[in-house]
């Protein structure tokens, strides 16, 4: 009796979430991996095509769209909340709109490169700093829902 007790007090814990919990695993499927679904996209693609490049599976625009949801996100959580420190909000709210006015002018880059042809822009300085961006926004959005656990 006391072990189907035990056991039946596991379960119910291992069904639990803490509220904490879930703004993460919410964060991380909701934000990450939808920001990361061309990426992936492409990546099933690139294993069945043969004449697939590691230039065409790691493409901008895949990391441009990570970062542009990632700080939309941001701003849509902050948004509408009351925090104690209104000061930290601004900032961060601030600092999304940043990254998504590079995000876009990233994006505006990639476009044009890719419309007029121009050998001019050096794609390969654009990619990496789309992906060195996007990493950043990763870890910026991180460190907000990382807050958010901890005042709620």
């Amino acid at each position: 009796m006391v072990s189907r007790f035990r056991f039946i007090k596991l379960i119910r814990k291992l069904l639990q979430f803490k509220h904490q919990d879930m703004i993460k695993t919410k964060w991380l499927i909701y934000t990450v991996i939808i920001g990361l679904m061309p990426f992936f996209i492409r990546t099933f693609i690139s294993i069945f095509d043969k004449t697939a490049t590691l230039e065409y599976w790691i493409n901008e625009t895949d990391f441009i769209g990570l970062g542009l949801v990632l700080n939309l996100s941001n701003i849509n959580e902050l948004e509408d909340k009351e925090f104690e420190d209104r000061i930290w909000k601004t900032k961060n709210i601030g600092l999304s709109v940043v990254y998504i006015v590079l995000f876009s002018s990233i994006l505006a880059i990639v476009t044009y490169s890719d419309f007029k042809h121009n050998t001019d822009i050096n794609k390969w300085t654009v990619k990496i700093c789309a992906i060195l961006l996007s990493f950043v926004s990763f870890f910026f959005s991180y460190s907000i829902y990382n807050r958010l656990n901890s005042i709620r």
